[in-house]
């Protein structure tokens, strides 16, 4: 009866913040996966739609994706802890589904948009979860909003080391949309995805052929925009020397021959942390969450079950 009662509360409150079912025309979105079955929304979050799916009861735990993600990038992953947690996952604005505003774009306007998700659906406190530049979203959530954290896991999280100064000028100049709209079509496929994933498998194919078969050029062009909006978050901001300041649990994960953040920072950063549990994944590229879901899957079950 206290579940029953629980649920009607989460429906009364869903009306009272116009949270509405995501439309099907949304849930096949591009590069949206069919599979991800647990329940999605939209919220307005001061005038922009947010879309972002829930399920279950317990300790929340909110999934953050990475920069041109999306909530079903955690498609093998989150479905498996409804049974016994409350499951969020968000699209950032400008990504997914959730509204375009370029004034929402950068990883402290991100933060306020999950602390504010989770005012409106009520949630006190939870554990984030955020892969690569989600990663960045959820070290500054712990530390601007440590009494609302309980744990945060970061998968091959972004933002770990300063840029090399040579790398900073050189990105500053290309990360402009008047350049990005011309370059990413061109490399998006053959130079980006192709450095996702170490391995292949039945994951990995079936996540490059959705991207390859639902993204657009305009979709790509979004993603331009997004690069140019952020250069400064991209190229300027590390977490090195105030991330061990963070007070909450730190579970780290990333994959041994991940291209895009090298495994040797990450495991210098986790060096640098009091209370942190560490995996890294042999044989794993920057998306562990698509590559060996399982074993995120159990490092975040042994995190949890000691909180």
């Amino acid at each position: 009866m206290a579940n029953v009662t629980r649920l009607d509360f989460r429906s009364r409150n869903r009306q009272q913040a116009n949270i509405r079912p995501l439309p099907t025309k949304n849930l096949l979105g591009p590069g949206r996966d069919r599979r991800f079955l647990i329940p999605q929304y939209f919220a307005d979050i001061d005038g922009l739609p947010v879309a972002f799916a829930d399920e279950g009861e317990g300790p929340a735990l909110i999934f953050i994706h990475g920069l041109a993600g999306n909530i079903t990038h955690w498609v093998h992953v989150a479905p498996h802890f409804v049974k016994n947690h409350r499951v969020i996952a968000i699209d950032l604005p400008g990504h997914g589904e959730s509204g375009r505003d370029v004034t929402r774009y950068g990883i402290d306007a991100f933060v306020e948009h999950v602390l504010k998700l989770m005012d409106i659906l009520h949630i006190d406190r939870g554990i984030v979860i955020g892969h690569s530049m989600g990663g960045m979203v959820g070290m500054a959530f712990a530390l601007n909003h440590p009494d609302r954290t309980q744990a945060a896991v970061l998968v091959n999280p972004a933002g770990i080391h300063p840029v090399a100064k040579p790398a900073r000028v050189a990105g500053h100049l290309l990360l402009r949309r008047a350049i990005l709209d011309r370059i990413l079509p061109r490399i998006w496929k053959n130079v980006i995805l192709a450095n996702v994933f170490y391995s292949s498998n039945e994951h990995t194919s079936a996540f490059l052929r959705m991207v390859e078969e639902t993204y657009s050029v305009d979709d790509v062009h979004d993603i331009s925009l997004m690069m140019e909006v952020m250069r400064n978050d991209l190229l300027e901001r590390n977490f090195v020397s105030i991330l061990p300041k963070c007070s909450c649990p730190v579970g780290l994960i990333w994959g041994e021959k991940d291209r895009l953040v090298p495994a040797r920072l990450l495991n210098q950063m986790a060096q640098r942390l009091r209370n942190v549990r560490v995996l890294e994944i042999p044989r794993c590229g920057h998306m562990p969450n698509i590559e060996q879901p399982e074993r995120v899957i159990r490092f975040i079950e042994q995190l949890t079950s000691h909180l």
